[in-house]
């Protein structure tokens, strides 16, 4: 098993090599250009969101969410687009995350105005990502790799993306970056109380429950299972909302449906989106495709992860929590670009921590850092009028297909990449049923033990 600590260069800590500062100075600046865009554009034509949909949707979305917290009445009442005068945001799209954060963050943010808390909410995340390069550098002994590792943070293109629709996944990206480092340091409740936030915030980070129970941490489990009951009262009170969640996200709403363009769209970047546009670039007369490929790849990737989780003989904690948050990309219904800044703290942790792996996370780091082939296949090779922006469109109908699918391939097929090299780093290390060998002797010691308790 690898060690827990940072590769150690032959600079003493605190003492960078020119290459090392250059970069991290270099990463800053190209930030500072990047988020200029947030206020003159001028990055919008290369990310499908920016160019295709109104700023701070996704932010107004649980802003608007708050504001019907406050007003007592469901926080999933969903007019899309709509503005009335009992609503606040000046358009909002719905909401798909669990009441306690609609009433622990979208209602506090209705103290200001709609786009003051945007703009709040983007400087908030840029105090955080200032914070996790900052960890990063610190957990990192302050070598060169660990600069390396904080500069990374710094030039990740999703991240523009995240910020202009005001969405929360970065949010993820830090509690996750944190869980992370709890794992490797062997601190169970800080390590918890990361992930039990990361669950209210986003479910998606669910995926990381069996991480926890390979290393049988069951306080963490506990607080992060307590954390997630806060939205017990609400949904009882309001049990038709629950049905309503559930659906948004498994994403039902989207794979039930039997229209085209919700597939048929270069908004989704997953591995099923990409196997999904292949199918239907190749027949153009599909509506969609056979319900069996979503039901079936989600269990695939989930089966394989979990035999290699629960069998692998001497588990690597940082490799098992960098598989599980690659398996979201590769099984989940609905994957924005946005949602790839939940990969940074994978790419960062590896890159710092792990010498062996650096290569394979640099080379997906750079591909997912770098926009997709949007601008090209859409305002170059383009051969149909642009339609003004809304949500839903078929943009794609005058795409090239190969730039469909190259558009499509881009995000996910690294990510695909990595997390199969993480899998076979870790069958390299063995497999075995050394590990349900002893639970099983462990609950018979346990029962017999309790067997000879006197009555």
């Amino acid at each position: 098993m690898v060690e827990d600590r940072p590769d150690r260069s032959a600079h003493p800590a605190g003492s960078l090599p020119p290459w090392a500062v250059v970069i991290l100075v270099a990463a800053v600046m190209l930030h500072v250009a990047m988020m200029g865009s947030l206020f003159w554009g001028y990055l919008d034509q290369l990310f499908y969101a920016s160019d295709r949909v109104w700023q701070a949707l996704d932010f107004f979305s649980t802003y608007e969410a708050g504001h019907k917290a406050l007003q007592g009445v469901s926080v999933y009442k969903f007019d899309p687009f709509f503005q009335s005068d009992s609503e606040r945001a000046p358009y909002y799209s719905a909401y798909r995350y669990v009441p306690v954060f609609a009433y622990g963050f979208g209602a506090p943010m209705n103290a200001l105005s709609p786009w003051n808390a945007y703009w709040g909410w983007v400087a908030c995340n840029e105090l955080l990502l200032v914070l996790n390069a900052y960890g990063t550098w610190r957990l990192g002994g302050k070598t060169a790799w660990a600069a390396v590792g904080a500069a990374m943070w710094f030039v990740f293109t999703p991240y523009y993306v995240e910020m202009y629709q005001g969405q929360f996944s970065f949010l993820m990206a830090t509690l996750l970056f944190w869980a992370a480092a709890g794992l490797m340091q062997r601190r169970e409740l800080f390590a918890g109380a990361s992930w039990g936030v990361s669950l209210i915030a986003k479910s998606n980070s669910i995926v990381l429950a069996p991480v926890f129970l390979r290393v049988m941490w069951w306080r963490a489990i506990a607080l992060s299972i307590g954390l997630v009951a806060l939205n017990v009262p609400y949904f009882i009170s309001r049990t038709s909302d629950l049905e309503y969640f559930w659906r948004a996200s498994a994403n039902d709403m989207y794979r039930e449906q039997t229209l085209r363009p919700l597939l048929y769209t270069a908004a989704d970047q997953g591995l099923l989106a990409m196997i999904e546009n292949v199918i239907l670039t190749v027949n153009e007369t599909a509506a969609n495709v056979p319900h069996a490929l979503s039901l079936s790849l989600a269990p695939a990737i989930v089966l394989v992860s979990l035999a290699v989780t629960f069998l692998a003989r001497n588990p690597d904690r940082l490799l098992l929590f960098s598989m599980w948050v690659s398996t979201f990309f590769l099984f989940h219904g609905w994957v924005p670009e946005y949602h790839y800044v939940m990969l940074l703290p994978v790419f960062v942790m590896l890159v710092v921590h792990r010498p062996a792996l650096r290569a394979p996370a640099l080379i997906a780091y750079v591909a997912l850092a770098l926009p997709t082939p949007y601008w090209l296949v859409n305002h170059v090779w383009n051969t149909a009028p642009i339609l003004a922006p809304k949500i839903v469109d078929s943009l794609q109908a005058s795409w090239p297909e190969w730039g469909v699918v190259l558009h499509h391939a881009a995000k996910p097929v690294p990510t695909l990449l990595l997390w199969a090299w993480l899998m076979v780093v870790q069958c390299r290390a063995g497999l075995g049923f050394e590990w349900l060998t002893e639970q099983r002797d462990a609950a018979l010691r346990a029962f017999r033990a309790a067997e000879d308790l006197p009555a």
